[in-house]
Formats: structure tokens, sequence, C-alpha cells
């Protein structure tokens, strides 16, 4: 007997979060079903036991794609409006949990990303301004808005020790599959890093800078004779770094098994 109670209560420990993941399936359905009748504010309370159970379970992914769902439907409610969402998430990241932090700072990043993608023509007509920016970032900048990107990245990143101890599968719930196992990217620190790798590598930054801008090396022959001077190509250098960057992304788009996020909306 003494050597049965232990399997007996292991099966039964198993049987029980077999359960609650099973009830959360429903749930899922229910949102599923709110969302399509039109109903967005059924949907969001149908999404806080959720969000509560998941984080009660340490299904991280699970939790990280309720709360992101959750966002979506706030934002429609209020007009489908981009600065409704990311305010919101902003005030998610300040209290969530630090195992989906960084997942929630990546989508986060993304998500400013999109919106210059979607007003790509608002920023590059706006010029930079000596102005300290203020918190809404649809009056930022197109320098200001990269900035911002950028940091999130950084932030998402900065634990890279835990990281890279975290298996992307703890995020299935969340993450897209794609065509490749996991071991070309295992780990949630590979995930983020080559969501970051699209950013920096898909030439946004540049549109930042004014058109006619570059940097001097100091082997440049800008110094040089005449000769040497007039023979000088200075977009040569630029160029062979857009090459590298294109390269790079080129390199990491057949590795990818894990492609993006589960949509939200």
């Amino acid at each position: 007997m003494k050597k049965i109670f232990p399997c007996a209560l292991l099966t039964f420990a198993l049987n029980l979060s077999l359960s609650f993941a099973a009830s959360r399936d429903t749930q899922w359905k229910e949102v599923d079903e709110a969302v399509g009748k039109g109903l967005p504010k059924t949907a969001i309370e149908k999404l806080e036991p959720i969000i509560q159970g998941a984080l009660k379970d340490k299904a991280w992914g699970e939790a990280t794609r309720a709360i992101a769902r959750k966002i979506v439907l706030e934002g429609n409610i209020q007009g489908n409006k981009p600065e409704e969402k990311i305010t919101r998430l902003e005030a998610e990241i300040v209290r969530a949990p630090k195992e989906i932090a960084p997942l929630l700072d990546t989508i986060l990043a993304n998500w400013y990303w999109h919106y210059f993608q979607q007003n790509r023509w608002r920023f590059l007509q706006r010029t930079q301004t000596a102005q300290q920016p203020g918190k809404d970032f649809t009056t930022w900048d197109l320098p200001r808005l990269i900035a911002v990107i950028d940091k999130q990245f950084l932030k998402a990143l900065a634990s890279a020790d835990t990281l890279k101890k975290t298996s992307v599968a703890t995020f299935d719930d969340l993450l897209q599959k794609g065509s490749l196992p996991d071991s070309y990217r295992p780990t949630l620190y590979d995930f983020i890093a080559h969501e970051a790798l699209k950013f920096y590598a898909s030439g946004e930054q540049a549109a930042a800078k004014p058109e006619d801008a570059f940097e001097l090396s100091a082997d440049s022959p800008v110094f040089d004779g005449a000769e040497k001077f007039m023979a000088w190509d200075p977009g040569s250098r630029r160029r062979e770094e857009a090459d590298k960057a294109s390269a790079a992304t080129m390199t990491a788009r057949p590795s990818s098994k894990r492609c993006g996020f589960f949509k939200t909306s």
C-alpha cells in the first residue's frame, strides 16, 4: 500500500492538471464564440478567469496570449486605436510576472513597429524637433519612435541568462508553428533575438536618418590626394552594410519554426 499510494497521488495530480486544461479549452471556445457574435465585452469577461487560471498554473504562454487578446479587444471597443492598445499593454507589463514580461516587451516593440508601418507617410513628413517628446507616441518624430522600439527589444533581451534557459516550447500556446523543429531556435532568447533581428535588418532605422546622411570612417580617402578623393564613392560603405543586413535576414528566414505571435484580433 505504501508503494502504491505515491503513484496513485501522481496519477490524481496529472488528471487534475489535465482537467484544468480541458476546462480552459472550453473557456477559450466561449471567448471565440463571443467574438464571433460581435460581443467583445462578453469575450473580455470570459478571458479574465483564463488569465487568472493560467497565471496560477504557470501556463505562461496561455497567460500571455489571453492578456494580449484582452488588450486587443479593449482597444477595439475604444475605436480600434493603436494608442489604446499600446497604453494598456504598457500598464500590463508593469505588473506582469517576470516569466512573461520579456514576451510582452517584445509584443510592445512589434506593436510600435507596426504602428510606424501603417503610418509611414506621417512619420516621413515630420521633422525632428529639439523639444522633449511627450507621452503621446502618435506625435513623436521617427527617430524618437525608432529609439523606443530599440529600447523595448533591448529590455526584452536584458535577462539573457534566464531566457537562454527557457524552452521556447513553454510558450506553445502563444507562438505560431512553422515547418522546422524547435532545435533551430530552442530557447525564448533565440525567438526574441530573431524578432529583434527582423526589426534591425528591415531598413526602418535608415528612414530615421536624413536621406543624404553618411558617416566618414577613419580610413576613408576624404583627406587623401585629389585623384583618390575624386574616385571615392561615399555611399559604398552604406550599401555594403545594407547588403550584409539583407543577407542576415535571408539567412534567418529558412530556420524559423516560430514565425511570430498568434493573431490576437
